[in-house]
């Protein structure tokens, strides 16, 4: 694994409440095959909605830029739950007819998967070169997160704490950082982060602004990150595959 032997670490420990979904990037509508973990994009995106969540007016605004430019570049690692279980199943949805009058839905079938997860999820974010103040803030940003991935993965803030140097195991890894023959890793997810452009670009917020018009394409604002999970294959049937953390 990459040492990362004198990074400090903020590490946020949620309980899940729900189901887990995030569809994988380039699943399709009706293929909505999920990840087994919350990428660091949607961690960023949801410390920054949680802005919106504890201030009202320009004061949220003004506050989740300043989150925004706090961890734009900073490297996140996911800590998964000691148990996945991901659920295959499929249900009803409406989508856009073919050859009809635009707005015209008709019902169809889409696959679907869920985790269910057992044990705290954590992630853990560098903090090298922050103040204490300014780690509090995110502390105080995080414990407004209530959800990561799809709206209605439901997740309770438990707390935070201060860690010093390298990671123990049992958190994700690029494959890029990794020694991938040990570790015991066993479950590879392409994870989207903040690229580069997003992060050197002046209009970097606006970016990420549902309601901007900028473009915050894949490949250049947005990437893919190849990256290890703490997770071993358990079992599995048609119905489920069960993953059991390594390390956890």
């Amino acid at each position: 694994m990459a040492n990362h032997a004198d990074s400090s670490w903020l590490i946020l420990r949620y309980e899940p409440t729900s189901l887990f979904s995030l569809r994988m990037t380039h699943a399709t509508n009706k293929g909505g095959k999920t990840l087994l973990v919350p990428t660091p994009y949607a961690v960023k995106l949801a410390l920054i909605d949680a802005c919106f969540r504890m201030y009202e007016g320009e004061t949220a605004v003004a506050k989740a830029r300043w989150v925004f430019d706090l961890i734009k570049g900073r490297q996140i690692r996911i800590g998964p739950p000691r148990d996945c279980v991901v659920q295959n199943t499929f249900i009803k949805i409406k989508q856009e007819e073919r050859g009809a009058a635009k707005g015209i839905y008709a019902p169809t079938i889409a696959y679907r998967e869920f985790c269910f997860y057992a044990g705290q999820l954590k992630i853990a974010l560098v903090v090298d070169g922050l103040t204490d103040d300014e780690i509090d803030d995110l502390k105080k940003v995080a414990a407004r997160v209530n959800y990561l991935g799809k709206r209605g993965s439901f997740m309770q803030f438990l707390g935070a704490e201060y860690h010093k140097g390298r990671l123990p195991k049992g958190y994700s890894c690029p494959e890029s950082e990794a020694d991938i023959v040990g570790g015991g890793y066993r479950a590879t997810n392409y994870l989207d982060d903040f690229g580069e452009a997003l992060v050197r670009d002046r209009d970097g917020f606006d970016r990420i602004n549902t309601y901007s018009t900028k473009p915050s394409g894949l490949g250049t604002f947005r990437v893919l990150i190849p990256t290890l999970l703490p997770y071993r294959y358990s079992s599995s049937s048609k119905h489920y595959t069960h993953f059991r953390c390594v390390g956890c």
